[in-house]
């Protein structure tokens, strides 16, 4: 009974709350940064100039792992949270709870994919925690013109979609950090469990339905089609696309 009672009561929510994301409109001629949970973003201390850009993404577990002596290296602000809406510790995208989402002035909560699945984790979303915080999803055809890359049986990460988002998009200016598409490991305090190359390895192999090596080559292939006027990356990410 109690939950029927709480579907009921996330309905209006879920109608209040749910929202399209545009990364072609939203980032057109703007400064944008994307943080990801590689070690890559913590060899230089590049907060303050993380701050400096108009859109700041951070990815999954950003949020609920959050270590303010990490500022210096990785910056304060979120724009847009890219979320799984999988709240589980071990390999899902972490808490939800708005209390996080509110203290750590997230603007923008994003569940980029837009599959019936997802919407219905969104809907969840809503009757549990019962808040009228917007979630926005990826257009329909900017999600579909991304999996068209996938084979049937795989899907894209949640970083890889944010990576996308805004490679497609005409921004002035990009900036990727962490993210080394597992040729790295985590950072320390993200995935603890998986710092392990190996053993991340088999975490990937044993969920079947990531490509790390495929979603290598497609960035490969987005970078070099983007339309972004300017494309940074961290030192890390650069030597491995030279040294390729």
């Amino acid at each position: 009974m109690n939950k029927l009672i709480n579907f009921f009561k996330g309905i209006p929510f879920f109608f209040q709350g749910i929202k399209v994301f545009h990364p072609k409109i939203s980032f057109s001629g703007k400064r944008v940064a994307i943080v990801g949970p590689a070690d890559s973003a913590y060899e230089m201390e590049n907060g303050s100039y993380i701050d400096g850009f108009d859109y700041v993404i951070r990815i999954n577990k950003a949020i609920s792992t959050w270590k303010h002596e990490n500022e210096k290296y990785i910056g304060t602000r979120t724009d847009l949270w890219f979320h799984s809406f999988f709240e589980n510790e071990k390999s899902g995208g972490g808490k939800l709870n708005p209390e996080i989402i509110i203290e750590r002035g997230v603007n923008t909560l994003v569940n980029p994919r837009s599959t019936f699945q997802a919407y219905r984790r969104t809907f969840n979303f809503y009757r549990k925690y019962k808040h009228t915080i917007p979630v926005y999803h990826l257009s329909d055809n900017v999600y579909r013109a991304l999996k068209k890359e996938f084979p049937d049986n795989l899907r894209p990460t949640v970083g890889f979609t944010a990576l996308y988002a805004a490679l497609i998009s005409e921004c002035n200016e990009l900036f990727i950090t962490g993210f080394t598409f597992f040729k790295t490991p985590y950072a320390q305090g993200y995935r603890d469990h998986l710092v392990d190359l190996e053993e991340n390895k088999k975490h990937f192999k044993k969920q079947g339905i990531h490509d790390a090596g495929l979603e290598f080559i497609l960035f490969k292939k987005f970078l070099k089609e983007s339309r972004c006027e300017t494309v940074k990356l961290d030192n890390k990410l650069d030597a491995i696309l030279a040294n390729d």
